[in-house]
C-alpha cells in the first residue's frame, strides 16, 4: 500500500471540487485531486450552463433573492448559509470567469437585457448562460485543474476518510491498477456531488454520482440534513428505454401557453413558468402514480398552443437560442423540436437538495472535513432554483478550498492510522477474485430499483419501511459476492465499494423521508399530502452511531438565533 501526504485533499473533480483544490493551491497548500472520472468531467459537463446571478435587473437584489430560495425551499435549509449565498452571489459568476469561463453576452458584449433569463421560482431575471453550455465549463475546469499546480488522481474511488477525532486522510481504490492508497492531509474537502444515480435509469445525472459523499461523511461521525430532499425535474424523456430520465425541461421553459395533460385527455396544470422545480414535478408525479399515464407511462406536456401567441412564439426562438430544444429534436423528432406536437414527459432525479452539515466557512460537524457543491447540505431547504447549483459551486468551492487551506496549515503534518488502513487496504484485496453468487451491479440494479419505486417522487410509511427491509436483504447479499480477478480496471471491485457507500446514502434518505410526515418542496408523502407548518418546520438530521443511524428533528432557527 502506498502512502502519500499532502495539506488538502479534495474529493471530486466537478465545478466545486476543482474551484476547491485550485482555491487551496493558490493559498500555498500541497493538494491533491481524486476523482473517480476524468477531472472537468460529472454534473457540472452535463449541465445547460445556468448561473443564477443577482442585481441584474434594478428592482433586485440580494435581499430580494434570499426570499425567492427561502420561498422556493419552503422555509427550510440553514437561513445563515442562504443569506451569505445571496450576499455573495455576485462571486460565484465571477470565479468561474476568472477561471477561464465565458458568459453569454450582447451584441455591444454586456451581460444584460435579452441575454438574461428567468428560471421558475425567480421573480426577477437573474440567469447567466453559457453559449457551450456545460462542455465549456468541462474544458474550462479541466484546463483549470491542469493549471493549478496540484496532483491529479483520476479514475480513483476514495472509499473511507481516515482518523479518529478529527480528518486526518483518506483511503482510494485506484482503477488502473487495484491498488490502495493511503493519503494524508491536515484537511480533506468532499466536492463529489449528489445521489442522482441511485434512481437510475430515472436520473439525467452521471455514473459517478452514487452518493459517495454522503456515506463518507456519515462513516466518519459527520451530520447530514435534509437527505429526504431530492430534487426530481419535472420533464425528461420516457422512451425509448435507451433515453429514460434524459432532461427535457423545466417549468421555466414550457412557454406561456404550455399545459399538462394526463392520459385520459384532463389538461392538469397551466401557467407553469413561474413555478418551481418541484410543484411540477409533483403534479406529474401524481397523475403517474394514479395510473393517468399515456401508453409510454408519462402524461403529456402540451407545448403547442404556444405557437398560437407573440408571446409563446418568442419563448420558442429563445429556447431555441440557448439549446435547450436540442434533446427534444434528438429523440422526440422535429415536430416535436417545433412545438408542433406535445412531448411524453416524466419526473427524473436531478439534485441532492440536502446534505452533509456545513456551517458558513464549509465545515461539516467533524473537524478537519470540508463539503461544498451538491454534497453539502443548508443553503436550499427543501428544493432548489433553477441556476442556483452552478453559483454555489463555484462561490463555495472558493471558499471551502482557501478555509480549509488555511486550517490545514495550522496543523502541521497528519498521518492515518497505519493499522487500520492495513486492516481496510486487506478488506479490498479480499474483493478480487470472489466466487459469491451475486454480482455487484445486480445488487446495485436491486437498490436503484427500490429507490424509484419506494424512495422516489412519491413515497408512504409502508413503502418506505419496505425499503429499509430490502436494503438489509441487498446487504446480506453482498456478503456472498462474484467478483473477477483482474487487477487492471476492475470495475467490480469499484463497484462492490460504491454499493456500500450507496446503500448507507439510500438508508440515510429513505429514513429521513420516514420521519418527516408531510410533503414539502421534493419531498411527497401520499399519506401526508399536505405541508405542515405547525409540525414539520424543521430540519431533519442524520448521523451514524455504532451500526445504527440516528434521526433528530430542529426547528428551523431564525437569522438572529444565527448571529
Amino acid at each position: 500500500m502506498e502512502t502519500r501526504s499532502y495539506d488538502v485533499i479534495v474529493v471530486g473533480a466537478g465545478g466545486a471540487g476543482v474551484t476547491a483544490a485550485a482555491s487551496a493551491a493558490r493559498a500555498g497548500a500541497r493538494v491533491a485531486i481524486l476523482s473517480k472520472e476524468p477531472v472537468g468531467c460529472g454534473n457540472t459537463r452535463i449541465a445547460y450552463g445556468g448561473f443564477a446571478g443577482v442585481g441584474m435587473v434594478p428592482e433586485d437584489n440580494p435581499e430580494e433573492f434570499f426570499r425567492d430560495i427561502v420561498a422556493g425551499g419552503e422555509g427550510l435549509g440553514n437561513p445563515q448559509l442562504t443569506r451569505d449565498f445571496t450576499k455573495d452571489a455576485r462571486k460565484g459568476p465571477c470565479v468561474a470567469e476568472g477561471m477561464g469561463h465565458i458568459f453569454r453576452r450582447d451584441q455591444e458584449g454586456d451581460v444584460k437585457g435579452p441575454v438574461i433569463g428567468r428560471a421558475g421560482g425567480h421573480r426577477f431575471h437573474r440567469g447567466l448562460s453559457s453559449p457551450a453550455q456545460g462542455v465549456s465549463l468541462g474544458g474550462m475546469l479541466h484546463n483549470a485543474a491542469f493549471g493549478a499546480g496540484v496532483e491529479i488522481l483520476e479514475e480513483v474511488v476514495a472509499f473511507r476518510l481516515m482518523g479518529q477525532d478529527r480528518v486526518n486522510g483518506l483511503l482510494a481504490y485506484t482503477l488502473r491498477d487495484g491498488r490502495v492508497l493511503a493519503l494524508n492531509a491536515g484537511t480533506v474537502v468532499l466536492a463529489c456531488g449528489g445521489a442522482g444515480w441511485l434512481f437510475y435509469p430515472h436520473t439525467d445525472c452521471v455514473r459517478s454520482s452514487t452518493g459517495d459523499g454522503f456515506a463518507l461523511a456519515l462513516e466518519a461521525g459527520a451530520e447530514l440534513m435534509g437527505m429526504e430532499f431530492l430534487q426530481f425535474l419535472p420533464f425528461s424523456v420516457t422512451h425509448p428505454p435507451s433515453y429514460t430520465g434524459i432532461f427535457l425541461g423545466e417549468p421555466s421553459s414550457t412557454g406561456p401557453n404550455g399545459r399538462l395533460v394526463n392520459g385520459k385527455g384532463e389538461t392538469v396544470m397551466t401557467n407553469m413558468m413561474p413555478k418551481t422545480r418541484s410543484q411540477v414535478a409533483r403534479v406529474v408525479a401524481l397523475e403517474i402514480n394514479a395510473g393517468n399515464t399515456t401508453p409510454h407511462g408519462g402524461i403529456s406536456l402540451d407545448v403547442t398552443p404556444n405557437l398560437e401567441t407573440p408571446q409563446g412564439r418568442k419563448a420558442w426562438e429563445s429556447m431555441n437560442a440557448t439549446g435547450l430544444l436540442d434533446q427534444a429534436r434528438l429523440i422526440y423528432g422535429e415536430r416535436a423540436y417545433r412545438w408542433e406536437e406535445p412531448w411524453d414527459v416524466a419526473p427524473t432525479a436531478h439534485f441532492s437538495a440536502g446534505g452533509v452539515r456545513i456551517d458558513r466557512d464549509c465545515r461539516s460537524t467533524i473537524p478537519g472535513l470540508y463539503a461544498a457543491g451538491e454534497v453539502s447540505g443548508g443553503v436550499h431547504g427543501a428544493d432548489r432554483l433553477g441556476g442556483t447549483a452552478l453559483t454555489e459551486v463555484f462561490l463555495f468551492g472558493w471558499k471551502s478550498g482557501k478555509r480549509a487551506a488555511a486550517e490545514a496549515a495550522s496543523l502541521g503534518s497528519s498521518q492515518v492510522d497505519s493499522r487500520e488502513a492495513e486492516e481496510q487496504a486487506s478488506r479490498v484485496e479480499a474483493l478480487f477474485g470472489r466466487k459469491g453468487g451475486n454480482r455487484p451491479i445486480a445488487l446495485i440494479r436491486r437498490l436503484q430499483k427500490v429507490m424509484w419505486d419506494k424512495v422516489g417522487v412519491v413515497r408512504t410509511d409502508e413503502g418506505l419501511r419496505q425499503a429499509l427491509q430490502e436494503f438489509d436483504r441487498i446487504r446480506d447479499g453482498a456478503q456472498d459476492l462474484q467478483v473477477r480477478s483482474g487487477r487492471t480496471f476492475n470495475t467490480e471491485v469499484a463497484e462492490a465499494l460504491e454499493l456500500e457507500m450507496m446503500l448507507a446514502t439510500g438508508r440515510a434518505m429513505a429514513k429521513s423521508a420516514l420521519e418527516r410526515q408531510e410533503s414539502r418542496g421534493g419531498h411527497v408523502r401520499l399519506d401526508f399530502p399536505d405541508r405542515d407548518d405547525a409540525r414539520w418546520l424543521k430540519n431533519i438530521f442524520v448521523r451514524k452511531e455504532g451500526d445504527k443511524l440516528r434521526i433528530r428533528a430542529e426547528a428551523v432557527p431564525s437569522l438572529e438565533a444565527l448571529s
